[in-house]
């Protein structure tokens, strides 16, 4: 074998070729730099982006884990907000339930209360009815009683003066014949005898009037309203006679009468609206009484005082269906019952039956040429409530309690004392007075400015009465004046004023400060209802005295 050669590079041909060698060779070692470097550089972006990413993939958990947190918060809360919601719709739930309960039992307790008053009610009017069967039985028995005296006594007086006339005939033949004048002046003397008795009779009749410190003017208009109210008992009966006759009449009055009673006692004190419904009934059912069939009487008859202009009308054209006078008259005697009945207890009630009263007697259907037929209330009045006229006497005595109309269990007569039965307790005469002294004010203070009916009662009615007790002398003053005082102004203070003004203050002044004041010493519960006015006015009227 031989030896081997050793390669060994050629050896360039030149310099130049030289250079290029080792530029391409330069060249060669810069790209793989640069090959190394690009890997360098990936490698650091590489590595760059991978922390990057283990940072982000940090930061993500940490956020992960605050927002599970969060979320894991916002869930035990939410949880806490439910439970405290369901708790508190709990409690709203019992506190509704125990609201219906509570609802439930009221209902039931006024239920149980309505039908015990309806049954109160119930046997109340029962009870009235009753009563009121067994007065209309009594009155009748009484009549018929006072219709057979009556007829004894009329027999009984035309016997004697038969019997008087053939005396005085006898007597005065023996005087022609004998001419004794003895015997005439005897007769004289017996005919002062009867004067001088007639007289004292007189005397006593005004003693037991309570007209003392009246005028003749005054008894004399007194007078008359009493006979007038005896008028429209007997005209009553004269009715009650008539539908024997008249089936037209009977079938009609009983039911009129009636509802009336109803409607005047369904009145309430604060319901204005409602009390619409019975006024109206009351005015349709006095209306009706026009058209019915019924006899023809004379208007002058029952009124007090009619006016010249109209007492020479024809006879023709004073006449007004009786069925209308007999529905007004019962229309005032409910009026009246009512009044005592319930203004007597609470006086408030008064005014919805002053002003049913007012409203009814100013209508023109129910009026006489434009004259209000109101003298059929005010006689009763006049009968039961004396005093508001100025008539009295002294309670303690019996003529005195006829004088300030004390009412009788079953008189025979309106003050007149003249009745058997005896004397009603002092608690129902307050009531009774109480009553009636509400009831006028409320009548005659109403105000009709904004309406073309008539006043039936006007207002100066209401300070004359006033003014009739503040003028009794101290020592003369009754319990029965300070009762009805007390009523007269217990409501009325703000239409007193309102009407006179200055002047009506002076009037409260006088009735509720000075007259109660002049009494001196004497006490009593009717001089206390009287004084309390004082501070009533200021504390419900803002008014001063």
């Amino acid at each position: 074998m031989g030896r081997p050669q050793l390669y060994s590079p050629r050896q360039p041909d030149s310099p130049s070729r030289q250079l290029i060698l080792e530029l391409a060779k330069d060249l060669e070692q810069v790209r793989l730099h640069n090959n190394e470097l690009k890997k360098v550089r990936a490698y650091e972006r590489k590595s760059f982006y991978e922390k990057l990413d283990r940072l982000e993939k940090e930061k993500e958990e940490v956020h992960n884990a605050a927002l599970t947190a969060a979320a894991a918060k916002r869930d035990a809360m939410r949880l806490e907000a439910e439970e405290i919601l369901q708790l508190h719709l709990e409690e709203e739930q019992k506190r509704k339930e125990e609201v219906e309960k509570l609802w439930r039992e009221k209902l039931e307790r006024e239920s149980v209360e309505k039908a015990r008053r309806e049954r109160e009610e119930a046997a109340r009017l029962e009870a009235v009815k009753r009563a009121q069967e067994e007065e209309r039985r009594r009155k009748f028995e009484e009549a018929e009683k006072a219709k057979k005296a009556q007829e004894e006594e009329n027999a009984l007086r035309d016997k004697v003066v038969q019997e008087q006339k053939k005396k005085e005939e006898e007597e005065e033949r023996q005087r022609k014949e004998q001419g004794n004048a003895a015997k005439l002046q005897a007769v004289e003397d017996k005919k002062d005898k009867d004067k001088l008795q007639q007289s004292g009779q007189t005397e006593m009749t005004v003693k037991v009037l309570g007209a003392s410190h009246r005028t003749p003017q005054q008894i004399a208009e007194h007078q008359r309203y009493l006979e007038l109210h005896q008028h429209l008992k007997k005209f009553r009966k004269y009715m009650i006679a008539e539908t024997k006759t008249n089936p037209v009449l009977k079938q009609h009055m009983g039911d009129m009468r009636r509802t009336i009673k109803k409607c005047v006692g369904q009145l309430v004190t604060d319901d204005k609206i409602a009390n619409r419904t019975p006024t109206n009934e009351i005015s349709t059912i006095l209306k009706m009484s026009l058209t019915i069939p019924s006899p023809p009487v004379d208007a002058h008859q029952f009124l007090a005082f009619p006016p010249t202009n109209l007492t020479t009308l024809p006879e023709s054209e004073t006449k007004l269906p009786a069925l209308l006078i007999y529905l007004l008259n019962i229309f005032s005697k409910a009026i009246v019952a009512q009044l005592i009945a319930e203004a007597g207890i609470t006086p408030k009630y008064a005014e919805p039956l002053g002003v049913l009263t007012a409203q009814i007697f100013s209508m023109d259907p129910f009026s006489f040429k434009g004259i209000s037929m109101i003298d059929i209330l005010l006689a009763k009045y006049h009968a039961v409530c004396p005093v508001l006229w100025g008539f009295y006497g002294n309670e303690a005595t019996d003529a005195g309690k006829v004088a300030v109309g004390w009412w009788r269990e079953e008189p025979s007569g309106i003050g007149t004392g003249g009745g058997a039965g005896k004397f009603v307790t002092p608690q129902t005469h307050e009531e009774r007075m109480i009553g009636l002294g509400a009831g006028f004010a409320a009548i005659s203070l109403r105000n009709f400015s904004k309406t073309a009916r008539k006043n039936p009662v006007p207002n100066t009615c209401f300070w004359r009465v006033c003014a009739n007790i503040l003028n009794v002398p101290a020592s003369e003053v009754q319990d029965t004046h300070l009762l009805v005082l007390g009523a007269l102004l217990r409501y009325s203070a703000v239409r007193v004023v309102g009407f006179w003004g200055d002047v009506g203050l002076a009037l409260l002044r006088k009735a509720v400060v000075e007259f109660p004041a002049g009494l001196g010493g004497r006490k009593g519960p009717a001089r206390a209802g009287v004084e309390i006015l004082r501070d009533i006015f200021v504390r419900e009227r803002c008014i001063l005295l």
